[in-house]
């Protein structure tokens, strides 16, 4: 049987790896002395290699001053590409060595808190149970910062939601839920005692939040906005479902996280929910993919997973 051999072109055919390490070294020293010493080679070779670079590519990508080399536009357009490259070829390699050592490669996933009490550890047993070799990586943080590692190639998918609206354009999403909020703080906090809390009386103590940027930080700030209240000021910002529970227990403070993440902990008293209402704006949840590209066999197991969950 014959298969057809995507052509490479010219210009890429020529370009190494080297100089796609030489590329990023620039990107972040801006030195070409600093980037020499990271590669191991003396800075005049580093200075020809660039100019080979160049040559290829038919453009100038960096501008020489004598205190800083730093890309242009066209610079950082090849940065980026040296960057999806690299991590391409690492991942690669890493499936690669699992694969020869009987394992089934491997998957990167990307996941909301809220899935991580049930859904995605629920799931990733299954798939192990069913690829007991595979190598996952599982990053948990928000929304946003798991797009944008999607969009890199970072990840194979995320159990997220859309933040922008070029999300749509290039990602397609399958919805799974919709995350309830809890308002909670320690047992011994103030507010556990009242029978009604408001948004003023939540808003004299300090917060643990996530980012600015995360779809459920919005919806906190939209809601106290829209309450005719003044934007929190004394915060502690967190990704991490850890510090949040720990900073709520221990330092005083109150928080708003999914249902699924802290239901448990006011069931057995370390926590307590607070009595009041939250309005729900949060667009579902769901698997999110890159637009037009196929799953690898082992993310399309997972999805078959989490469908599976989802109908039982």
């Amino acid at each position: 049987m014959a298969f057809d051999v995507p052509d490479i072109s010219p210009v890429v055919g020529q370009l190494r790896y080297r100089h796609l390490r030489l590329i990023l070294a620039l990107s972040h020293t801006r030195n070409m002395h600093r980037a020499a010493e990271e590669m191991n080679i003396t800075q005049p070779a580093a200075t020809k290699m660039l100019q080979e670079i160049e040559s290829i590519l038919g453009v100038r990508l960096f501008e020489r001053t004598q205190r800083a080399t730093r890309p242009n536009d066209i610079g950082l357009f090849v940065i980026a590409f040296a960057e999806e490259a690299i991590r391409s070829l690492n991942r690669f390699e890493k499936a690669l060595g699992t694969l020869k050592h009987g394992g089934y490669g491997m998957l990167a996933i990307g996941a909301i808190m809220a899935t991580a009490p049930d859904v995605l550890p629920l799931a990733i047993a299954e798939l192990k149970r069913r690829r007991p070799l595979m190598t996952i990586e599982v990053s948990t943080v928000t929304s946003d910062r798991l797009l944008e590692a999607l969009e890199k190639g970072e990840l194979d998918l995320v159990i997220g939601r859309p933040t922008e609206q070029r999300h749509m354009a290039a990602f397609e999403v399958e919805p799974l839920g919709i995350e309830e909020l809890w308002a909670f703080a320690a047992p011994e906090h103030p507010l556990v005692r009242r029978r009604a809390v408001s948004w003023a009386d939540m808003m004299q103590f300090p917060w643990v939040v996530q980012q600015s940027s995360s779809p459920m930080r919005q919806v906190i700030d939209g809601t106290i906005a829209a309450s005719g209240l003044p934007p929190l000021v004394n915060i502690v910002e967190t990704t991490s479902i850890f510090a949040t529970l720990h900073l709520v227990r221990r330092a005083g403070m109150v928080a708003i996280l999914p249902r699924s993440i802290v239901e448990e902990e006011t069931r057995i008293g370390r926590l307590c929910r607070l009595a009041i209402s939250i309005d729900n704006p949060l667009t579902p949840y769901g698997i999110i993919r890159r637009k037009g590209e196929q799953l690898s066999e082992n993310a399309d197991e997972f999805v078959s997973i989490i469908r599976e969950m989802q109908l039982g």
